[in-house]
This record gives C-alpha cells, sequence and structure tokens, in this order.
C-alpha cells in the first residue's frame, strides 16, 4: 500500500489568485463612459445633432437657425455704423499696377546711386544692371501717363519728375 500512496498523483493545488484581485467581486457591473471621439469635427457634428433632438425642434426652425449663423460668419467683423468699413480699395487697372511697379524700381535706382555716390558697399553686377535701366524706365513712365492720361496717375507722375531731376 505504500508504494501505491506513491504512485498516485497528488491532489490539483487551488489556482493562483490572479494579480491585483485581493478583493472580492461585489458582483456589480462597471458602468462605463459614452465614448467621445478626439475629433473635434465629429464632436461638433454630435453636438449639432443633439441639438436638433431638442423637443419641440422642427426642419423649418432648424433651417432658420442655420440660415441665421451662415448669414453671422458672412458678416464683416470689422462693421463700423450703418455702411460698415471697406477693407480693400477699389481693383487698380493694368496701367496703374505697371506705373506702380516702375515707380518702385525707379526709387530703388535712386537708393542705389545714393549708395554708389557713398561707396560704402560695392554694387554687384545686378545692381549695376538696373542702373543702366534706368533712362528706359523714365521713357516707359511717360508713355503710360500718356497712354492713361488718368487723374490719379498725373498726380503720381508729378512727384516721380521730381525724382528723375535729381
Amino acid at each position: 500500500t505504500h508504494a501505491r500512496a506513491l504512485d498516485a498523483p497528488p491532489p490539483p493545488l487551488p489556482p493562483p489568485p490572479a494579480m491585483g484581485s485581493q478583493q472580492q467581486n461585489s458582483g456589480k457591473t462597471r458602468t462605463k463612459r459614452a465614448a467621445i471621439p478626439n475629433n473635434p469635427t465629429i464632436r461638433k457634428q454630435l453636438r449639432k445633432i443633439a441639438a436638433d433632438k431638442k423637443e419641440g425642434m422642427t426642419f423649418a426652425k432648424r433651417k432658420e437657425i442655420r440660415m441665421a449663423n451662415s448669414k453671422k460668419s458672412q458678416k464683416n467683423p470689422t462693421d463700423f455704423g450703418k455702411a460698415g468699413m471697406e477693407l480693400k480699395a477699389e481693383k487698380k487697372g493694368p496701367l496703374e499696377i505697371r506705373y506702380r511697379a516702375l515707380a518702385k524700381k525707379m526709387r530703388q535706382i535712386e537708393e542705389l546711386e545714393k549708395k554708389k555716390k557713398e561707396g560704402t558697399t560695392p554694387l554687384d553686377r545686378w545692381q549695376i544692371s538696373k542702373l543702366h535701366k534706368k533712362l528706359f524706365l523714365q521713357e516707359e513712365i511717360k508713355a503710360l501717363v500718356s497712354a492713361g492720361a488718368g487723374g490719379g496717375e498725373e498726380g503720381a507722375e508729378g512727384g516721380e519728375d521730381g525724382d528723375e531731376e535729381e
């Protein structure tokens, strides 16, 4: 009998406790929080849907609210007074745009001439080539002014003539 006791398997051991399971299970199920998406646009859509589900909300009311909101977003944020404020000036014509570009080049040429007179910094080949274009730019400005014959361009040309004489 003694040998038989050695051949028999030992009784099974109770399973080891799981990690963190020192407490007894109360039997109550845990309540889960509603899943909230991380994407802000989806959250915005969900809020809009929830707002639409309010009691007494009809399709016509929803449409009216959306129209009012879209009108607010289209409104100019810098609206001063009844007429509002013009943020941009009127569009310039092609002659005026070209004139302004030529006037800017003339101002740059004048700055380069001042640097050349002072002798502080040597001019590179691009700056020198720009200086050589001065007479051509003056002729083009005169042609533009005569072609445009506009009041705004003549006033600007008067200021340019004073610069050209220097």
